[in-house]
């Protein structure tokens, strides 16, 4: 028997098969990490760039988030080897100007954390001005993702 997880922001899970996780974007971006291997893997909802100079949970920022991810997944049995990420969300959703870029610095913060733990990135859907839904399936490592008011496409 399967469960779909859903998360918030600030908030992570790592799942196994034939679990799922999911989670819902606007500026904030979903980081999928997994290993098709052992079938496990985990999803992170990141809301803003950097750590320095700010509270709050780790798992509010790219430069936290993504090391407590990683961990978790290693914890969880998962190879660093193996390790590849998808990513999702980083909508302008006021327009550039009203946010000052916020969605594209998260996307960029959170891709240089990646690299940083040397986890490829395999695949990416950021951007535009509409929230979207993002959901992992370890097993495959497929995510799909579904801008809202369209039809849902897998990455």
């Amino acid at each position: 028997m399967s469960e779909t997880h859903s998360i918030g922001i600030a908030d992570l899970k790592v799942i196994s098969h034939p679990d799922k996780v999911r989670t819902t974007l606007g500026s904030c971006i979903g980081v999928a990490l997994y290993d098709r291997v052992c079938k496990k893997g985990g999803m992170a909802h990141v809301m803003l760039p950097s750590s320095q100079g700010c509270h709050g949970d780790k798992g509010k920022f790219a430069d936290t988030a993504v090391d407590w991810l990683v961990n978790e997944v290693l914890a969880a049995g998962c190879d660093p080897k193996r390790l590849s990420a998808k990513i999702a969300g980083g909508a302008s959703m006021f327009g550039p100007t009203a946010d000052n870029g916020l969605g594209e610095r998260n996307a960029v913060a959170v891709k240089e954390r990646l690299r940083k733990h040397n986890v490829r990135l395999v695949a990416e859907h950021i951007g535009g001005q509409k929230g979207r839904r993002m959901m992992l399936s370890p097993n495959t490592g497929e995510v799909q993702v579904q801008i809202i008011g369209e039809e849902p496409c897998l990455i």
